[in-house]
């Protein structure tokens, strides 16, 4: 089943980090080692700046509970978190597309997903702040509305 959740008033950022594993692609090779607060804001970063086109996040280190998953092109991001527990995917998404069936032009860091185009943004500046709030909450960010998809 899915519904939108709307955006609500975003509390002050937790301290502390709850990922244990952080990546900038399906690889090996592309794990990032420091997931520390700067490691965090270093993400973040990059994430803002386009210089992070993928990313994937995870509260443990074989995403059995769960991830952030964002794949990004020049102008499209994808941004997902499954939560395991409770079989729920959060994504971001275009009002306008919500009955298209068309896929994202997103090249996918593993070579093979594939991105619904509703389920796409163009705002990095945003994709970073929920990027940031996972690696804090591991939790979908409260300020942004969210298509959220359940197995009901």
């Amino acid at each position: 089943m899915e519904e939108i959740i709307r955006k609500r008033e975003i509390p002050p950022m937790p301290e502390g980090i709850k990922i244990r594993m952080a990546s900038r692609g399906s690889l090996p090779s592309q794990e990032i080692s420091d997931i520390s607060q700067l490691g965090v804001q270093d993400i973040v970063k990059k994430v803002r700046t386009g210089k992070y086109r993928s990313v994937m996040m995870a509260p443990d280190e074989d995403n059995e509970e769960g991830f952030l998953m964002m794949e990004s092109s020049s102008d499209l991001i994808f941004l997902q978190i499954w939560d395991a527990e409770t079989e729920t995917a959060w994504a971001c998404f275009n009002p306008g597309l919500l009955d298209s069936d068309e896929e994202a032009p997103i090249e996918p860091s593993d070579g093979q997903s594939v991105f619904p185009l509703k389920c796409t943004m163009g705002d990095r500046e945003l994709a970073a702040k929920c990027v940031e709030w996972y690696a804090h909450t591991c939790e979908p960010y409260p300020g942004m509305d969210w298509l959220k998809n359940t197995e009901e």
